[in-house]
């Protein structure tokens, strides 16, 4: 009986906790308490709702602090003790207790980490201030690194192992394919690595950031600049215009008919468009007349297009569908799930450039899309080849490239009576950003201006 009463009393001294003495330890109604283990900065703290979690009581450059393990119940004593021992090791090297070892820490190893870090996962606190990036640029980067990344080497080395070489090959083979894509991987590799060493002291004082280290500036530059140059401006004919207006029209899938007539119709970026929120359209009324608008962040600058009369048709005709279709979504453009072939309802997520190209240009199994639809009428909207050497010389393999979705932009800079109604047009924050992707200068534009000049000439010379 004298023991059972020892064992039920608080202990006020380290003891070696077992876990059926540490289920008797009494509650204090008024006070947590915690009893010391025998190993040192291992502690049992004892709720006053009866609960018993373990901690690691430490300090780490000059401030004491409490890890909380778990609980009792889920965490033996013996490996409670373990855990500390593995910390301890790390803290009496003046590293974190916590930090990994680093020959085994990779980009896979930390890629958990880094999406929930709190710079990175987006999310809104309870005042409405929100952190991390955006929700697109999140799900962006999530894909790029299952497509590009989850499988690769690259990924999988050791970050300590990882030789120059190896990102060197990693890089130009994916610049090979497409550089865009590659300058997109290389940013999300170097961002990972810099989160990483941030969190890692022992890691950070043996390596630098090595996808920086691999790649100069004046490559990426070149390869930006090369990216920029190969882009042929392509404004659609009128023909062509209405060509893929009908196609889209009369498309077997409304919603992607509707999406390209979106596009069409506001020469907004297909990105854009394809995660629209039904929140993000409003209605605002004017001398008795509603008006439809998008107030939306485009490229990071806040804007507003509203909708004219064609366009809001089309908006109309997208919420009649979804009616239709009985989707529930917050999104104007969901992503349809086609699995196997079959239709196996909507994705949690808006159109992305994937869904979009499909759209437009077909997939690999041979169809092709709402463009091939509208070549039926119109070839020259899948290109023409130079065929000659001298057409060759001069304009390169497409004498006239195959049209893109992008390239309705290129026709309203085109149409656009100046440049600064060029890039309101297309919601550029920039007419330099404007002149020099999209914009070609009518002839009659530059007769203006020749017409001015002898004006201006005239006036001086009397």
């Amino acid at each position: 009986m004298y023991q059972e009463y020892c064992e039920m009393k608080r202990p006020d001294k380290p003891v070696e906790i077992k876990a059926k003495n540490a289920q008797n330890y009494p509650t204090d109604p008024d006070n947590d308490y915690r009893v010391s283990d025998i190993q040192k900065h291992l502690k049992l703290r004892v709720l006053r709702s009866g609960a018993k979690k373990w901690e690691y009581d430490y300090i780490h450059r000059g401030s004491r602090r409490k890890h909380t393990m778990g609980d009792l119940n889920e965490i033996t004593p013996t490996a409670a003790r373990a855990l500390v021992m593995g910390w301890e090791t790390n803290r009496k090297k003046g590293l974190d207790p916590f930090t990994k070892a680093a020959k085994g820490i990779s980009l896979t190893t930390e890629a958990e980490a880094y999406f929930n870090h709190r710079r990175i996962m987006p999310k809104t606190t309870k005042t409405g201030v929100k952190t991390g990036i955006s929700p697109e640029e999140y799900k962006d980067r999530q894909r790029r690194f299952q497509r590009h990344f989850a499988d690769d080497a690259i990924a999988q080395t050791p970050l300590l192992k990882l030789q120059l070489s190896e990102i060197k090959k990693w890089f130009s083979r994916l610049s090979a394919e497409t550089p865009s894509e590659a300058l997109h991987c290389l940013f999300l590799a170097s961002h990972m690595t810099s989160i990483i060493l941030e969190d890692n002291e022992e890691l950070a004082g043996a390596i630098v950031n090595k996808f920086d280290a691999a790649i100069s500036k004046d490559e990426k530059k070149l390869i930006k600049e090369a990216i920029e140059e190969s882009r042929q401006k392509r404004p659609l004919t009128q023909p062509e215009f209405k060509a893929l207006w009908q196609a889209a029209e009369e498309w077997p899938d409304k919603l992607e008919g509707l999406l390209v007539q979106f596009i069409m119709c506001l020469s907004i970026r297909g990105k854009h468009a394809g995660r629209l929120l039904k929140e993000d359209i409003q209605k605002k009324t004017l001398d008795g007349k509603d008006y439809f608008f998008i107030e939306t962040t485009f490229k990071k600058t806040p804007d507003i297009v509203v909708l004219h009369k064609a366009a809001e048709d089309i908006y109309k005709k997208v919420l009649k569908l979804h009616q239709e279709k009985g989707w529930i979504t917050e999104f104007l453009f969901p992503s349809q799930n086609w699995t196997g072939g079959k239709e196996q309802g909507l994705r949690t997520r808006g159109m992305n450039k994937d869904d979009i190209r499909r759209a437009f240009t077909g997939n690999s199994h041979g169809a092709k899309g709402i463009r091939g639809a509208a070549a039926a009428q119109q070839p020259s909207l899948l290109g023409i080849t130079a065929k000659t050497s001298a057409e060759k010389a001069k304009y390169g393999v497409w004498k006239k490239k195959p049209v893109g979705i992008h390239d309705v932009r290129d026709t309203y800079a085109t149409e656009a009576e100046d440049i600064f109604e060029a890039a309101a047009f297309l919601q550029n924050s920039s007419t330099e950003v404007t002149k020099k992707s999209y914009r070609q200068e009518k002839f009659s534009t530059k007769l203006q201006l020749a017409t001015r000049k002898g004006k201006v000439l005239g006036d001086i010379l009397g």
